[in-house]
């Protein structure tokens, strides 16, 4: 969408002002009753100045803008024109008539001679481009408005035998819309709000009429909350004001004549898709609900209710006016469901069009009855109504159901909140499975359905998560240009191009895809909005709840790596915008940040699935690529880095086990981080851990960022430093690069001995990884006195059951084994088993190792039948705790092949070899030693 800065009409003498402009959005009316309720929620109880007459007096200020801006309106100023001077008589003229009855008489006279200019607006309408086909939309729904008001004027003065004192009361009552349209004293942060809502609807009014031909941008928004601000006020609803002054005088005239309004003609239903697929589930489901007789009980609290729910465009229309096909269809030929039982569309966007559409609905039915869900309670047998479109959260979408013991009800929102409506029939409706958005890609673009396009359809519906009105799009688009086989290269050169497209649909689906996103996003308050910006940047597919609780408690100050040097200044702002956003208490709040995601899931912007006891948030890949789209920065901070602060408030490092649980669900996310976000040392020594546990090779370059930005601020021969390059050693060793993981660790110990001597606990666990790179290499008899050095110090300090004891003990006895010293191999390494276990427990990773290293020994001591049973637990075990694909887990596939091969197990062997090829080629690529070894199996 464009970003409009500035509106100036060519040929006028002055630049209209920015009030000018808001007018103007106002003089559409779905839109402009949107932001009048929203400034309604915000006035104060009381205000010392009569506002039904200022809210006459800015419809007044609107009309006289309105007429300026016709004077340079080539093509439809002139009736614009004439229609605004005399709408700025009758609306002056109208502020008296709440005084005596002789005003209204003079109104009355008034628009009997212009009776014309009522309607100038719609003519305005009527009058645009073809290429804007929503403006003859927009001018039945203003009819539809006035039809409305003008019904509800006659009930009222009905009622009142048109007394003076009861036309007083009425204006007082129809002037609530106006007192509710004011702004007094409103605080920035709104301003802000309305600042972003006014800017959407100012660009719709002016693409779809003919004002949009004389417009310029250069002006900022920040302009219009100046103006807003100077002005004190916002926008007041022009049409709504016009409205009820015309109907108003229309019902009084056509009661002194005695003639009756036209019979109403009810709006077509939507069209059906031609190529609807799928949802076969949905639409079973709601066929026994509606039509099983089994459920005739459902009627006993009034109609049979179904709810469809999800985000906008996944098909909830289409499902209903399939439905609607399926109620009226015959059934083996003879029999019809429901004989002679109409079906009703209604427009539940808001509730003023619903009200107008009920108005049609019993006006095009019936002289009888006055109120269509009177009517349908009492005066026909059975219909079936659907609401569509029953999306705004303000409205209470129960009182609009017929009281009556018959008739169906469909009702189609993204406000999952409706499901209330009907607990034991609500569908939740989300993206079109694989097969069927293969099926309606294929069909719909022309594509002949074979193996080959079925497999580029697959790659274009994974791309577009599957929304059918994506889906549609893309088909209409592959089908103008011929490109199934280069639309995904297209797509994703061009995302945001292809969320604004509007191809010409045939089943009147009147919104892009960006746009039927965003009207989603403006429904969410202020900082939910921002907390869903945030989470774009991350792996929107799984978000764990525990990673923004845990950063949360930790008040987003964390940083993984433990050091005295105090946070840079960047940090503790980013850590005072992410505690606004996610603790505006102070505190984490679980009861809060559950609320904020129930309004993202209410209108379907987030899913929620439970995994082991712990919550999941994921996004559209749509809705993420549009919200990136839309912002950077939130709060003028970026919101890339913002992430990162709050990844790394949540990250622990340690003993790699303890947390790994914890790491696995932050690696996702972590691999999305750029270098270049991230502004503390610590942070990317905590990626880095993270990274470097599960073999990414990211993770050198984090600690490789680390050690340099230490060696920077503090200095070479500092904890922090030298902190580091032990991370950065580990990270090569795990990575294969042993020989720059040796040159590390002899650094590290030097420096460590020189420092603190050659006792030091931070010294023997520098020797105890030197020795470990020295055994890697083949070098064991360089290794072993340092391990056997190690021991007995560690023992001395820290005692013979700490886990660093232990751990020397199990790289000593590794040693051994090497060397052919097995018996003293398996006497320290049984011994470290069993203390494992009595300390952490059987199915603890530490212990689990020694177990490994347990079977190896009995393997080489020829005891292979022992090593089998060890190695089959800890696989299990392995895979349950770490993943199939977890490296460990792949050392351990590879040791019981070894067992398998050494037992002459043939058939356990192939089987084992045949599940473990596709993980390493996974996990190391096709090529790599450890991959062939396994494929050697198998040959």
């Amino acid at each position: 969408m464009s970003k409009l800065k500035k509106y100036k009409f060519f040929g006028s003498r002055s630049t209209v002002p920015v009030i000018s402009n808001v007018a103007l959005a106002a003089a559409t009316p779905t839109h402009a009753r949107s932001i009048s309720h929203e400034i309604a929620n915000d006035l104060p109880d009381s205000h010392p100045v009569d506002r039904s007459d200022l809210s006459l007096d800015l419809s007044i200020a609107g009309f006289k803008t309105l007429k300026e801006v016709a004077e340079v309106i080539p093509v439809a100023g002139g009736p614009l024109k004439a229609s605004c001077g005399i709408m700025i008589s009758i609306l002056q003229l109208a502020k008296r008539c709440k005084e005596n009855r002789e005003s209204w008489e003079k109104l009355a006279d008034m628009m009997k001679e212009k009776n014309e200019s009522i309607i100038a607006l719609l003519d305005l309408y009527s009058k645009a481009p073809a290429e804007y086909p929503s403006a003859g939309r927009q001018a039945k729904e203003y009819q539809q408005v006035l039809d409305s008001i003008a019904l509800d004027i006659k009930k009222e003065t009905q009622r009142k035998s048109e007394s003076s004192q009861g036309l007083e009361m009425y204006w007082s009552r129809m002037q609530s819309a106006g007192r509710e349209m004011l702004l007094a004293n409103i605080n920035a942060e709104k301003i802000t709000s309305y600042q972003e809502r006014l800017r959407t609807i100012t660009f719709d009014v002016i693409e779809k009429t003919v004002i949009h031909q004389a417009i310029t941008t250069t002006q900022k928004l920040d302009d219009i909350k100046i103006a807003l601000t100077e002005q004190r006020t916002t926008v007041a609803v022009l049409t709504e004001q016009t409205s009820t002054v015309a109907s108003d005088v229309k019902t009084i005239l056509a009661e002194s004549s005695g003639s009756k309004a036209p019979k109403a003609i009810l709006k077509p239903r939507p069209r059906k898709a031609r190529d609807f697929v799928g949802r076969k589930d949905i639409l079973d489901s709601m066929c026994k609900t509606h039509f099983d007789n089994d459920n005739s009980s459902l009627h006993d609290d009034g109609p049979i209710v179904s709810v469809l729910t999800g985000m906008g465009g996944s098909g909830k229309t289409q499902i209903a006016v399939n439905f609607a096909s399926l109620f009226e269809k015959r059934t083996n030929g003879a029999t019809i469901r429901f004989p002679e039982t109409p079906v009703f569309f209604l427009d539940a966007s808001s509730e003023t069009s619903l009200n107008a559409d009920l108005i049609t609905l019993v006006r095009s039915q019936t002289d009888k009855y006055d109120d269509a869900l009177t009517w349908l309670a009492s005066g026909i047998k059975n219909w079936l109504l659907i609401l569509d479109n029953a999306d705004d959260p303000s409205l209470k979408l129960s009182k609009f159901l017929p009281r009556a013991s018959h008739g169906h009800v469909i009702i189609t929102t993204r406000n999952s909140t409706h499901r209330l409506l009907a607990p034991r029939s609500s569908h939740a409706v989300d993206a079109l499975p694989m097969e069927d958005s293969i099926t309606l890609l294929l069909r719909s673009s022309g594509n002949e359905d074979n193996e080959a396009n079925r497999s580029l359809a697959k790659e274009i519906a994974e791309g577009l998560g599957r929304l059918p009105l994506a889906l549609a799009h893309a088909a209409a688009y592959i089908l103008i240009n011929n490109c199934l086989d280069a639309f995904l290269a297209t797509y994703r050169a061009s995302r945001n191009q292809f969320l604004q497209s509007m191809p010409d649909l045939p089943q009147d689906y009147p919104y892009s895809v960006e746009r039927t996103i965003e009207m989603s996003f403006r429904c969410l308050s202020v900082r939910v909005q921002e907390m869903l910006v945030l989470f774009t940047y991350m792996d929107a597919r799984s978000i764990a709840r525990c990673i923004v609780e845990r950063a949360a408690k930790r008040k987003f100050l964390h940083i993984p790596q433990e050091s005295e040097v105090p946070p840079q200044p960047d940090t503790i702002v980013q850590a005072k915008v992410l505690q606004d956003i996610f603790c505006s208490g102070g505190e984490w709040n679980a009861f809060e940040f559950d609320g904020m995601i129930g309004e993202c899931l209410k209108y379907s912007l987030l899913q929620m699935s439970t995994t082991g006891g712990e919550r999941f948030y994921s996004m559209h890949p749509l809705v993420q690529t549009y919200l990136q789209s839309i912002s950077s920065t939130v709060r003028g901070c970026s919101t890339r880095r913002l992430i990162v602060r709050l990844l790394a408030s949540a990250t622990t490092t340690g003993d790699r086990y303890e947390f790994f649980g914890f790491n696995r669900l932050l690696s996702p996310h972590v691999r999305l981080v750029r270098l270049g976000d991230i502004v503390e040392a610590g942070d990317h020594y905590g990626f880095g851990d993270i990274l470097s546990e599960e073999g990414n090779g990211f993770a050198i370059s984090h600690l490789e960022q680390c050690v340099e930005i230490w060696k920077v601020s503090v200095g070479s021969n500092t904890k922090p430093t030298l902190d580091s390059m032990a991370m950065l050693s580990n990270s090569y060793y795990s990575l294969g690069k042993v020989q720059e993981a040796l040159q590390l660790d002899e650094e590290v110990f030097q420096k460590w001995k020189q420092l603190f001597g050659p006792d030091h606990l931070y010294t023997l666990h520098a020797m105890n990884n030197l020795a470990d790179s020295y055994r890697s290499l083949g070098r064991v008899e360089e290794a072993l006195p340092l391990q056997e050095e190690v021991l007995p110090k560690r023992r001395q300090l820290l005692g013979p059951d700490h886990l660093h004891t232990l751990s020397a003990m199990n790289n000593l006895a590794a040693s051994y084994s090497s060397l052919g010293r097995v018996e003293e191999a398996l006497q320290l390494q049984e011994e470290v088993f069993q203390k494992r276990k009595q300390l952490l427990g059987p199915d603890h990773l530490e212990t689990l190792i020694a177990m490994g290293n347990l079977a190896i020994s009995y393997n080489s001591s020829g005891r292979a039948r022992d090593a089998l049973s060890l190695e089959k637990e800890v696989l299990e075990k392995r895979k349950r705790l770490l993943g199939p694909d977890h490296r460990d887990t792949l050392w351990t596939m590879r040791g019981l092949l070894r067992t398998f091969r050494q037992l002459d197990m043939e058939q356990d062997l192939k089987s084992l070899a045949e599940a473990a090829l596709p993980l390493h080629e996974r996990v190391y690529g096709v090529g790599h030693d450890k991959t062939e070894w396994v494929r050697r199996f198998l040959r």
